[in-house]
């Protein structure tokens, strides 16, 4: 969150806010803060007579289309496709793909599970990493304390997962970055996240493949990897004059490359 409140006073203040002519309002899911905070300040560079606003704290999907439809936000982050409903007043790009993967200890010998192996390993069907080709250890589940988008893309493409009761032996943790660290601390332990920054910031963790396939940027969008998400950003309506020339820019190979450099994958 500092890092996002460092990026957000950038943003407003190193390109002037009282010589902006026009300002767009970004927010929503947490997910793409600082992918989309690089690309307003790479934006802005180019135009300083603009000014792109992206709040730092996390609304959830539902708060960027609320935020949308209300007038709050000119654009808004979401982590779903728009339903019927949404639709009728919504216009939805996608922007990139995040990575759901199940991230261990680099000195965890295992390196692939099946699907089945993971239900059993989440749902405590299996205590100890023996069961997986590795050592002799207890295996310590992490989970966070509210279903994230990561568990939610589990549930929706592995059959087995569904509707799975995570074993009550869980430790359930409240960010994504509190899993992330415990991992990278703890040997041993095991949980379902992102492959985005914050993953890519701690050196001692790897992702499993799953049924032998790798995630990488080029597996997902090959679809050979299937347990990503899709991230996507609304507007009221079709985009005319300052938002158009910002998501101009932002599905230009410039903005898509400044989405890759943390972790998500644009689709082009």
């Amino acid at each position: 969150m500092k890092t996002l409140w460092i990026s957000l006073f950038t943003v407003l203040f190193s390109f002037g806010i009282t010589g902006a002519t026009e300002k767009l309002v970004i927010g929503g899911s947490g997910s793409l803060n600082e992918e989309i905070t690089d690309v307003a300040k790479a934006y802005m560079a180019k135009n300083p007579g603009n000014l792109v606003e992206v709040r730092p704290e996390s609304m959830s999907t539902t708060g960027g289309i609320e935020g949308v439809l209300s007038g709050r936000l000119t654009l808004g982050l979401i982590t779903r496709p728009l339903n019927d409903h949404e639709k009728a007043k919504l216009v939805y790009r996608v922007l990139a793909r995040s990575l759901a993967i199940v991230t261990v200890n680099k000195a965890l010998s295992v390196q692939s599970l099946m699907e089945s192996q993971i239900c059993d390993l989440f749902s405590g069907k299996s205590t100890s990493w023996k069961d997986f080709g590795g050592d002799d250890g207890k295996i310590t589940v992490l989970v966070r304390k509210r279903d994230d988008s990561n568990t939610e893309t589990f549930r929706d493409k592995m059959a087995c997962f569904k509707n799975l009761k995570v074993t009550p032996d869980a430790i359930a943790l409240t960010r994504g970055s509190e899993v992330l660290s415990a991992i990278d601390k703890r040997p041993g332990t095991v949980a379902i996240t992102n492959m985005g920054s914050t993953f890519r910031e701690h050196a001692n963790l790897k992702a499993l493949a799953i049924n032998n396939v790798l995630p990488t940027p080029e597996s997902a969008r090959s679809d050979k990897y299937k347990f990503y998400h899709e991230h996507g950003i609304v507007t009221l309506g079709e985009p005319q004059g300052l938002t158009k020339h910002f998501l101009d820019f932002t599905f230009s190979p410039e903005g898509q490359k400044l989405l890759s450099t943390r972790g998500a994958i644009p689709l082009r």
